[in-house]
């Protein structure tokens, strides 16, 4: 996009004007040497093969270097977001290792570019010379017959010609080259599957769906994409109305499937999902998306203010606003900021901390009221005293509604009503907490045995919370 939208019409604008003054210059000199053009039409035979064996050349290797370069940039990025968990790990080497094969990977195309581009030049170089000698011989012939003002402007035409027809010819190798851009987002634009539409005519639903929050996932199944193996196995639950279900299982087990699946985000490949008897697949995605909320693992904010990443699209009320900070705790630290709700907030809330960021994404969803709210390790990133009030704000703001929480601390769902163990993307467990840790079989209850195990001693008052808790159920 930046070549496209930078580069391309800079090359463009410069390519024309050149161009112009190179078919002037050819044309004064065949008004003073009309028998020229028998010579530049020979060399413009010469300059065609040229062209077409340079550019076919050309567009691959530039088509090289942009496909070499996204996963230069993609690692770059990754390391840059990660670099405290690369040190952490001590990984810094296979960080920087990786990063000279990308880098070398992407080098070896620019350099051929350079390479190819000095290669035309020499060629050019010799075909605008043999024209200039042309143009001399010419003006030594015709001495005393062509007026030597006029022979010496065509001469000194002609040797301006070198440098003109040389820079155009490779502006029109690079202007080709970028094209190869131009050519990827034609592509992206007519063979990326869309999503579904928005809205879809005769199948919206009504205007205060959903009013009771029931969830039913009927054997649904769902792969990332075609080819692929299934993430989703045949996920079949029911989550009533009110109720609140702890999500649990080992990573890569298919919990956070489950959302993309609730969301849309990836269209199923069998099964059905349905929200109060409707079917989400047979209505538009603003209207299945709208209507549900979800808060994150990794809080997001947008370049903009307070109110806009709360409220967008302006349908709420100063004071409904503020009654949702005050819920997630956020009212106080909010009203002592320059400018309070209008105060800036810069590209991924960088001016907040992440628990701060977390209660804000969680604001946002009280703001909305949806029946249907899901936790995706909303907790997971943050520590424990702001984990004890982001538990608090979900008890009490988001009491009345159906809440699948997916878990990253076992000590956060359960208090739930079920838990919903996910193991290779197959419901392997779906019980209350008090059944399941009945069993000392269940996986669910090994999970909780391994986390009091592993609890550092130091944290006693947390164990025997936990303890407390685990006996209680």
């Amino acid at each position: 996009m930046d070549e496209v939208d930078a580069r391309l019409p800079f090359h463009l604008d410069a390519w024309i004007q050149y161009m112009l003054l190179i078919l002037f210059t050819i044309g004064l000199i065949a008004v003073v040497f009309p028998w020229i053009l028998i010579a530049i039409a020979i060399l413009m035979t010469f300059f065609v093969i040229l062209i077409a064996l340079f550019n076919r050349t050309i567009v691959h290797i530039k088509r090289v270097d942009n496909t070499s370069r996204s996963p230069w940039f993609a690692h770059l990025m990754t390391t840059v977001q990660s670099l405290s968990t690369v040190h952490a790990f001590g990984r810094s080497d296979e960080f920087m290792r990786k990063f000279h094969r990308l880098l070398d990977e992407n080098t070896v195309p620019k350099v051929m570019f350079y390479m190819a581009n000095g290669w035309l030049g020499f060629r050019l170089d010799v075909l605008t010379m043999l024209l200039a000698m042309t143009v001399a011989l010419c003006v030594v012939f015709t001495h005393g017959h062509i007026s030597p003002a006029l022979a010496g402007l065509a001469l000194s035409y002609s040797t301006s010609l070198l440098g003109l027809f040389k820079y155009n010819v490779r502006l029109t190798a690079t202007i080709d080259a970028l094209f190869a851009s131009v050519e990827r987002i034609v592509d992206y634009i007519k063979n990326l599957t869309s999503e579904a539409p928005t809205k879809i005519k005769g199948h919206e639903p009504p205007a205060d769906w959903p009013k009771q929050g029931h969830i039913k996932f009927g054997k649904l199944k769902m792969r990332y994409r075609d080819n692929l193996p299934l993430v989703l196995r045949g996920i079949s639950f029911e989550a009533k109305p009110k109720e609140k279900i702890g999500i649990v299982g080992r990573t890569g087990s298919g919990k956070s499937s489950l959302g993309v699946s609730l969301f849309r985000l990836v269209e199923k490949a069998a099964g059905e999902i349905k929200i109060d008897d409707i079917d989400i697949s047979a209505i538009g995605l603003y209207d299945l998306r709208s209507k549900l909320a979800i808060i994150p693992q990794d809080p997001m904010l947008f370049i903009g203010t307070i109110r806009y990443n709360l409220d967008p699209l302006k349908q709420y009320s100063d004071e409904e606003i503020w009654s949702a900070l005050e819920k997630t705790y956020m009212k106080d630290m909010v009203s002592k900021l320059d400018n309070q709700l209008e105060a800036p907030v810069v590209e991924n809330g960088d001016n907040f901390s992440v628990g701060e960021r977390q209660l804000l994404c969680m604001a946002r969803a009280v703001l909305r009221k949806s029946k249907i709210l899901m936790l995706d390790e909303a907790t997971a990133a943050i520590d424990t005293d702001t984990d004890s009030l982001v538990q608090s704000t979900i008890r009490e703001a988001f009491s009345d509604c159906t809440l699948l929480t997916i878990a990253h601390r076992l000590q956060t769902v359960l208090d739930s009503d079920k838990i919903m163990v996910i193991d290779n993307g197959k419901v392997a467990e779906f019980d209350t907490p008090s059944n399941l840790l009945a069993d000392s079989s269940t996986l669910f209850s090994i999970m909780v045995a391994n986390m009091t195990r592993n609890k550092e001693p130091k944290d006693t008052s947390d164990t025997a919370s936990q303890e407390g808790k685990t006996a209680a159920l």
